[in-house]
């Protein structure tokens, strides 16, 4: 599901209904530097607010949730990209205050996707039983799985992370479940029906947010340039590079065939060291890359530590639930 877009998008206003106010920048001597409109505010369907920002008199900066603006709702959504911006900018044209009037040809390159993307969030959703499963699940991922080339996950609240502050791309890990019971996230009280609310207590979400530098380098900055299934391998790509293993325990004729020192190791980890502090940093990796080629990854947490028994890699073989029948039904989808 396209979850959050940021778009430079060339369409033809009126700069002084879209200024919310100035930002300047001054010099010591207080000459003015540069300019810029501060971003104004609109409000999409039950309340959903999205930036938008005059940047010249023929271009505008759109930032927000698309999905959301206009269901009301992100429980679930479209992968694609050009028919949601398309939809969602006829909406703004609907709002005659804010002085959009591209001319036909303007119309037509925002309609196929001519515009160009800075930032894009894209998610899919797993199903387990319970929403205490979930939380559970992404607990054990946070304080086992390894992203690579970015490290072990870390925890704000109870999303787990994995190259949070990259400037290209990360991914994160929450229960939709959770997240619709805090403030600013829930559902509106006219469309919060039980199946939605049932469909969102079990999600399991993953999103992936694809920034400005890793959009360029695979051609994706350009809207046109995603289709219908984009969304979803480019998510799945990002999850594949997740180091997770549910194996913990070493059979008795492979513990026997490996070196003393690895031996050693893996005992230590066994029973519950942390490696990584004790050994020096070029051995620790050196041993784990080895003993990682039996399915045992010893930046983890040994099985004693662990308490979690949801198999990690088994939920993310099952393919992503989609959007259910009833929700086309109901008008829950845009």
């Amino acid at each position: 599901m396209i979850d959050w877009v940021s778009a430079k998008i060339i369409c033809n206003h009126d700069p002084d209904k879209l200024s919310n106010g100035i930002i300047a920048s001054l010099d010591r001597d207080g000459n003015t530097e540069w300019l810029s409109n501060k971003k104004t505010m609109v409000e999409g369907s039950y309340s959903t607010n999205i930036q938008i920002q005059s940047l010249t008199d023929t271009q505008i900066y759109i930032s927000g949730n698309p999905t959301k603006f206009l269901q009301g709702h992100n429980v679930f959504g479209t992968n694609d990209l050009v028919g949601l911006m398309g939809k969602f900018f006829d909406e703004l044209l609907k709002k005659e205050e804010l002085g959009l009037c591209p001319d036909p040809y303007q119309y037509a390159n925002i309609k196929d996707g001519h515009y160009e993307l800075s930032r894009v969030d894209v998610n899919e959703t797993w199903h387990l039983n319970s929403q205490f499963d979930v939380m559970s699940w992404i607990r054990s991922l946070g304080e086992t799985a390894f992203l690579k080339h970015r490290g072990a996950g870390q925890f704000s609240g109870d999303t787990a992370y994995f190259g949070k502050n990259s400037r290209r791309w990360s991914l994160k890990c929450y229960s939709k479940g959770q997240e619709i019971n805090a403030r600013g996230h829930r559902i509106p009280d006219e469309i919060a029906i039980p199946e939605l609310l049932e469909y969102a207590r079990k999600a399991l979400r993953i999103e992936g947010v694809t920034r400005q530098l890793e959009l360029k380098k695979r051609q994706l900055h350009i809207a046109s340039n995603w289709d219908v299934d984009t969304a979803e391998g480019l998510l799945l790509e990002y999850i594949s590079k997740l180091e997770m293993s549910d194996v913990y325990m070493l059979k008795d004729d492979v513990l026997d065939s490996l070196p003393s020192r690895l031996r050693l190791a893996y005992q230590a980890w066994l029973n519950g060291d942390d490696l990584k502090a004790v050994l020096p940093r070029p051995t620790f990796y050196r041993y784990r890359k080895q003993i990682l080629e039996y399915g045992v990854d010893i930046s983890s947490k040994s099985p004693k530590e662990k308490s979690n028994v949801i198999p990690l890699i088994r939920v993310l073989e099952a393919k992503p639930v989609g959007i259910p029948d009833w929700a086309y039904e109901k008008n829950l989808v845009a």
